[in-house]
């Protein structure tokens, strides 16, 4: 298989777990805030740190699949999300809260597609690459 084929096939298997972990995510969260007493701004805490685990495991399926050129299926991760947090979100302006979270959103995501690339890549064949 060729190596664009790969690394677009680690980028659409990452982007989908982290779309269906999000959904999962949302459900629960969303479940939490109608059953408990629990109010919106103590979720918030919870909510930030969970999106960097989730894109982090994302980034990881997404280099495992992918088996070459992690540090680019990352990043690639790492900026769809950028892009699509921007466009959701709908936010006019750029402030240092939403700079920070986007660094370290791609720095994340580029860790997670090399980790997965050399925890789950596997010996390959180099007449394949």
């Amino acid at each position: 298989m060729s190596t664009w084929l790969r690394i677009g096939k680690g980028i659409t298997y990452g982007v989908i777990v982290i779309a269906l972990t999000v959904l999962c995510i949302s459900i629960i969260m969303a479940t939490l805030l109608a059953l408990t007493p629990l109010k919106e701004l103590e979720m918030t805490k919870w909510l930030n740190g969970t999106m960097f685990g989730v894109i982090l495991a994302g980034a990881i399926v997404g280099g495992a699949v992918s088996k070459v050129k992690g540090l680019l299926v990352g990043a690639m991760i790492g900026l769809l999300m950028i892009a699509m947090s921007f466009l959701l979100t709908a936010q006019g302006t750029l402030w240092t809260s939403s700079l920070i979270q986007s660094s370290l959103t791609f720095f994340i995501s580029i860790v997670g597609g090399i980790a997965g690339v050399n925890l789950f890549g596997g010996k390959q064949d180099k007449r394949e690459i």
